[in-house]
């Protein structure tokens, strides 16, 4: 996903921490805005919605991932990493996840804004605290080292498409998730994440077909 000519899946998975870490800034910004405000802004309450249920499911399949391939593929080449700690701390955030996922369906109802808000602030207060840390370990410890491993070009290609089709068989719905990773990215580190998708998605799904439904998160997202 990173380079036809040379992949380098660790680039990929710092490329994604860069997603998390923008929208986790972007969310808690939006939400502390929202409770001064006294509730969601109307105009944004869609976009919001959407923002955050894409976020929550981009970082849980990101973990999965991590847990179930990518920790187990580099173990052996890489045995120094404290894989068990950094799986704990996953575990911590996907309870937060859930936690957030919960202050979503409250926000849905209409029930408590505030009361759902200070609930969706909270935990993305917590998840942000465990989260620099933590990504500071995998990418100093793993995902920066990955280049000078002995593997070749076809394994890493390969073990990048197991990746990533896991990946996508773990989120969704892929109208939110896909226009939500792109587009918290850099102009060019979303060139670099596009060019691991099929044309049909970057060149006439995201523009085309799935705009209607993802648009209303623009005001949250990178031009």
């Amino acid at each position: 996903m990173s380079n036809e000519k040379k992949p380098n899946i660790g680039e990929d998975f710092i490329r994604f921490h860069r997603i998390v870490t923008r929208s986790l800034e972007v969310g808690l910004g939006n939400i502390n805005e929202f409770l001064k405000g006294g509730g969601v802004d109307k105009s944004k309450r869609e976009g919001f919605l959407n923002y955050v249920e894409s976020f929550s499911s981009f970082l849980d399949g990101h973990h999965k991932v991590e847990n179930q391939l990518v920790f187990p593929y580099f173990k052996p080449l890489l045995p120094e990493v404290p894989y068990v700690q950094l799986m704990t701390e996953h575990k911590e955030v996907e309870s937060l996840l859930q936690e957030i996922n919960s202050g979503l369906n409250s926000l849905r109802s209409k029930k408590d804004e505030i009361s759902s808000l200070k609930q969706l602030k909270s935990s993305f207060v917590k998840i942000d605290h465990i989260w620099h840390p933590h990504i500071q370990i995998e990418e100093t410890q793993l995902f920066q080292k990955v280049g000078s491993l002995n593997i070749n070009m076809d394994e890493m290609t390969s073990i990048q498409k197991k990746f990533s089709d896991f990946f996508q068989e773990h989120t969704g719905p892929a109208y939110l998730v896909v226009p939500f990773a792109l587009y918290n990215l850099s102009p060019e580190d979303r060139a670099l994440l596009a060019a691991g998708f099929p044309e049909m998605v970057t060149k006439q799904l995201v523009p085309g077909d799935w705009k209607d439904k993802w648009i209303s998160m623009q005001p949250f997202l990178l031009r």
